[in-house]
């Protein structure tokens, strides 16, 4: 497995974020994003690890990403791994679709989807050397097993799902590999607490696939195996 990488997690202060952070600055130097400075505090403070930092960030706002990145690039001279894992899931998510709101769908759609988006826009020129982008989705966006509700939630993840794809393409000769994983059904906030597996758990299977020595490209896996799309 790689280690001493820099890597960037979005969402990082809880559920599968705060998990990948603990698990991955065992070995790893790993910034991670947070809204507010308490919550990256928080976390600093209870891993206390010398190779830790926190960003405060929204990726729901173009200005507060640029000014977060322009603090990564002066202080890290690249970003090895990307983790676009911060995502939200709305009150109203088990609507169906003739029931969903379209401010629903476009504030799910201005997290889940675009926020990855912009994020990549703006990390990329911090892989200087190539590096690997994982998209956290879930298999609610997976086409080849599609059901009713959770529009919004759906339709973003299936959005995140096709932008991974598109991305693979398009980094392919910049040496930067894209893939999506759906971590499972995972005991957080979203998931909740009858879920099939542990925050531990479903972190290490993401950290065992995403610094593995081969790593594939353009794919979508789930507990490290690939999936249909």
């Amino acid at each position: 497995m790689l280690n001493n990488k820099f890597i960037f997690i979005t969402g990082g202060n809880r559920g599968i974020g705060r998990g990948l952070v603990q698990n991955l600055s065992k070995n790893n130097n790993v910034i991670f994003s947070v809204r507010k400075k308490e919550k990256g505090e928080q976390v600093i403070k209870a891993l206390s690890r010398p190779n830790l930092d926190y960003i405060i960030m929204d990726i729901d706002n173009k200005d507060s990403i640029r000014d977060a990145i322009s603090i990564i690039s002066s202080k890290y001279e690249s970003i090895d791994i990307l983790f676009n894992n911060a995502g939200i899931l709305i009150p109203e998510y088990h609507l169906a679709a003739i029931e969903t709101s379209e401010r629903s769908i476009l504030k799910t759609f201005q997290t889940n989807t675009l926020g990855p988006l912009r994020i990549c826009k703006a990390i990329i020129p911090l892989m200087k050397n190539g590096g690997r982008i994982i998209n956290i989705s879930s298999g609610m966006g997976q086409l080849d097993e599609m059901e009713g509700g959770s529009t919004a939630y759906r339709l973003s993840k299936t959005a995140l799902n096709a932008l991974t794809k598109i991305l693979s393409v398009e980094l392919k000769n910049f040496k930067i590999k894209v893939n999506t994983i759906c971590p499972g059904w995972v005991q957080t906030d979203m998931g909740g607490i009858n879920a099939e597996l542990s925050v531990r758990e479903a972190t290490e299977i993401i950290v065992k696939f995403s610094l593995a020595e081969e790593f594939p490209n353009g794919k979508f896996f789930k507990q490290g195996e690939e999936i249909p799309w």
